[in-house]
């Protein structure tokens, strides 16, 4: 199942007839976001919300996440991939809440974080530090995978030498690119796996949630009309003024840290000024909408929307939310934030809203279906391989089974698009 349109896999004639022009090609890298050819970048086949130029734009100048952009040229000058890698300030807490690890995992794990006090470091990511899923790269279709992974380990050492990072991490694959990917990597790297990405799946012809809801079974309506009369009270505003949501910085992130404040493991994280430079870039393709309870602000719920290509629906990135968690007990704010993301996503004409990773089984009650995805990962750091491999067998997610939302009719339909829609399928622990 692919969360966004990928790049074809070339043909074994494709790649006889190409191989040669990538002997002497080689990365061309900016760290200037407004100094980017972007018209080669777009040129390239393989678009999502997270490697659009909007949203590179809107992040310059973040703290906690430093970007970079690789356009790949070949011996012609012809531009023929380009990647994003990041330095993402990273915070790891209490990484079992997320998978099943074992007791040495767990006593490892006490050793460096004493008295339960979490600890940062930078990890170099190709891919994306604030989302999930297929955000890494764009390829020219006739570039052969074997050199899609070669010269991504290639921009591996290219930023490595710049910014001095020992924790590498390439996220995240889908089955289909994982697949094909997976033979290339050099063994110094390791595979991993984490929760899944929850994707709820929509048929781009609705244009009301009522259609929505008409294909779910009546047990998961219910559902849905009890979060909407449970949060009755609360009252919602959407706010597209840049200068607004710079006033509303502060607020927002303090609800945010409210519910991403607990997370076991934090890749960068979201700033203050994020909300207004988000909305200067993206304008009605950027959705921020504040809850409000008795006169307070008391959640919020952000996201992104990528149009999709002429054959195919648009995708709603449920990017970031906070909430007041003890309200959120009385009057479901973060359940009804879901359902506004399908809302949204079906006021875009969408086909899907990418939901994350936590919080499953809430999403699935919703229709959420899981897309597992894989992490490649390599620390430069003698001895520090071995038991990073330990720990990846000794670490798999939390077993999850999907909850069955759907009516019959559309659980075939979204089977026959490639999601799993009974169990998700037994992690793969790595080579």
């Amino acid at each position: 199942m692919k969360t966004a349109p990928t790049v074809p896999p070339p043909t074994r004639a494709t790649e006889r007839a190409t191989v040669r022009s990538f002997t002497d090609a080689a990365w061309q890298w900016f760290d200037d976001m407004d100094t980017v050819p972007w018209e080669s970048w777009s040129a390239l086949p393989g678009p999502s919300a997270y490697l659009d130029p909007r949203y590179f734009r809107a992040m310059a100048g973040h703290g906690k996440v430093q970007c970079r952009i690789g356009l790949l040229h070949d011996a012609d000058g012809h531009c023929v991939g380009g990647i994003q890698m990041q330095s993402v300030l990273s915070e790891s807490r209490s990484p079992g809440d997320h998978l099943d690890v074992s007791l040495g995992v767990r006593l490892f794990m006490g050793l460096l974080q004493p008295g339960g006090r979490p600890f940062q470091f930078r990890t170099l990511v190709a891919g994306q530090g604030l989302g999930t899923g297929e955000h890494t790269f764009r390829w020219a279709p006739e570039v052969p995978m074997k050199d899609r992974v070669r010269f991504t380990e290639q921009a591996f050492e290219d930023c490595a030498r710049t910014w001095g990072i020992r924790v590498w991490m390439a996220k995240d694959f889908g089955p289909e690119l994982d697949a094909a990917i997976a033979p290339h990597w050099s063994r110094k790297w390791q595979r991993a796996t984490f929760d899944p990405l929850m994707v709820t799946p929509l048929d781009p012809s609705w244009t009301r949630l009522e259609d929505w809801m008409e294909a779910l079974r009546t047990k998961a309506r219910t559902k849905v009309r009890s979060i909407v009369n449970r949060n009755a009270d609360v009252t919602l505003e959407r706010i597209s003024n840049p200068d607004r949501l710079q006033e509303l910085g502060p607020a927002l992130i303090e609800l945010y840290e409210q519910v991403y404040g607990r997370a076991s493991i934090v890749m960068g994280g979201l700033e203050a000024p994020d909300f207004a430079r988000l909305a200067r870039q993206w304008g009605d393709d950027f959705l921020l909408v504040t809850h409000h309870f008795e006169g307070r602000l008391v959640g919020f719920h952000c996201g992104l929307h990528m149009a999709g290509e002429a054959d195919h629906g648009g995708t709603v990135e449920a990017y970031y939310v906070g909430f007041d968690p003890e309200l959120n007990k009385e009057c479901a704010l973060y359940q009804r934030m879901l359902i506004e993301f399908i809302e949204w996503g079906i006021s875009c004409g969408a086909a899907r809203v990418v939901m994350g990773r936590t919080a499953m089984e809430i999403k699935s009650t919703l229709g959420a279906l899981p897309v597992p995805m894989a992490t490649w990962v390599h620390v430069r750091l003698p001895l520090a391989m071995p038991f990073i491999r330990w720990m990846v067998r000794r670490s798999p997610p939390h077993p999850f089974k999907p909850r069955k939302a759907w009516r019959a009719e559309w659980l075939e339909r979204w089977a026959k698009e490639g999601f799993a829609v009974s169990s998700s399928p037994p992690p793969a622990r790595g080579r």
